[in-house]
């Protein structure tokens, strides 16, 4: 999920939120209209950045939204260039990134025009992040994961120190990848191994702002459990730093109380959430979304199950067992075979009886039906820290 992606899920997330009550709430409010959302961010990496247009949906709409149209998207600085987005559809724009890389220090501005309107952002200037000191992942007993009890995991934490005070205001974000296996090894299985990827959706901020230094220690990122299956034998996380803007950061914030504090009637809705990007033709038309300015610094940590052994995430599969001499490809036709099986203890009979454990899933034969086959490049690279942990029971792969 992009940068981009992943603000419009948040936007989603709001309008759902704003329409929850049990008992509908229509105020007397004329004039609801379509509100345009405008959503683009630079960094000072070296990549296609991206500038997302769409609609927000009214409470109650009846009619459908605008057409996204074909606008003009440009990023300029402050020193008089200008930088031009090319229009991909779907109300995607993408710039050059052979000709446009933006650089700290510098100030820059996000300017559209279509639909017989102008809308310009804010000057943003992009501060300079620090380096991620450390990422580190520590087993505890988390308190507050499930409330009244006690969860085992991993705590995924950053620490990060600007000497120079410039970066007061940060976020992060993350990538997670990990490898699970489908837990029979027998020559029937069609793909054992498999990757899976996941993108947070959690927003994550901090200020410094009111620190003698600008210090980050034992910043949460992520809490793994063993619930699910990305520590069932080796999980990477990439982990971003973004240099924010205060302005941005109470642009998050604001967000983030939405969220998770949303509830009462008279609290704060996301429309009423301030943009830095305005309509300059008509200032009554408001613009949701945020043009966003950051520094990026990432690092990666990987946690390895070095004894390979695995909870039972297989327990939705339908096992049958069949004799493995009554066995008919044609007449199993669409049966998969895990493994094979003799009773233990054996029978009397010779030869013993062999048979084959079946089951209807294809996924329980076939992991790509739930990840990819592809091995991530990085996946076997050396010079990345590594956490080592047995965090399940005994029972062996």
């Amino acid at each position: 999920m992009s940068e981009m992606n992943r603000l419009t899920w948040i936007l989603l997330l709001l309008a759902s939120l704003a329409a929850s009550c049990v008992t509908q709430f229509v105020p007397e409010i004329s004039g609801e209209e379509y509100a345009i959302v405008i959503e683009g961010q630079v960094t000072d990496r070296n990549e296609v950045y991206e500038v997302r247009i769409s609609w927000s949906q009214p409470l109650n709409a009846d009619n459908p939204p605008p057409p996204i149209g074909n606008y003009t998207v440009t990023v300029a600085d402050d020193a008089g260039n200008e930088f031009p987005f090319v229009h991909e559809g779907g109300g995607l724009y993408l710039s050059d990134s052979l000709h446009f890389n933006s650089v700290a220090g510098r100030k820059y501005r996000l300017l559209v025009e279509g639909n017989g309107h102008t809308y310009e952002s804010d000057y943003m200037e992009l501060i300079p992040v620090p380096e991620i000191d450390s990422l580190d992942a520590e087993f505890e007993y988390s308190e507050s994961y499930y409330p009244d009890q006690l969860t085992p995991g991993y705590q995924v934490s950053v620490n990060s120190y600007d000497p120079t005070g410039v970066c007061r205001f940060f976020r992060w974000d993350f990538t997670e990848t990990w490898e699970f296996r489908i837990p029979w090894n027998y020559h029937t299985i069609i793909n054992r191994i498999c990757w899976k990827s996941a993108n947070s959706i959690d927003i994550n901020i901090k200020s410094t702002s009111v620190l003698a230094e600008s210090r980050v220690t034992n910043q949460p990122v992520t809490f793994i459990t063993g619930e699910t299956d990305r520590l069932t034998a080796k999980y990477s996380i990439l982990v971003r730093q973004y240099s924010l803007n205060e302005e941005e950061f109470i642009y998050w914030e604001n967000i983030r109380k939405v969220v998770f504090d949303a509830g009462g009637l008279y609290d704060v809705v996301p429309s009423s959430i301030p943009s830095n990007i305005y309509c300059m033709d008509d200032p009554a038309i408001k613009v949701l979304g945020f043009f966003s300015v950051s520094g990026v610094a990432e690092k990666r940590l990987f946690i390895e199950n070095y004894k390979l052994r695995f909870p039972n995430f297989y327990e939705s599969c339908p096992f049958d067992t069949i004799l493995v001499s009554q066995w008919n490809p044609v007449i199993h036709k669409g049966i998969y075979i895990l493994t094979e099986w003799t009773p233990d203890p054996p029978t009397n009979a010779v030869p013993p009886l062999i048979y084959y454990v079946l089951s209807k899933k294809r996924e329980c034969v076939d992991c790509s039906m739930n990840g990819t086959t592809t091995m991530p490049e990085y996946w076997n690279q050396p010079g990345y820290k590594k956490v080592y942990h047995t965090l399940f029971d005994d029972r062996e792969k």
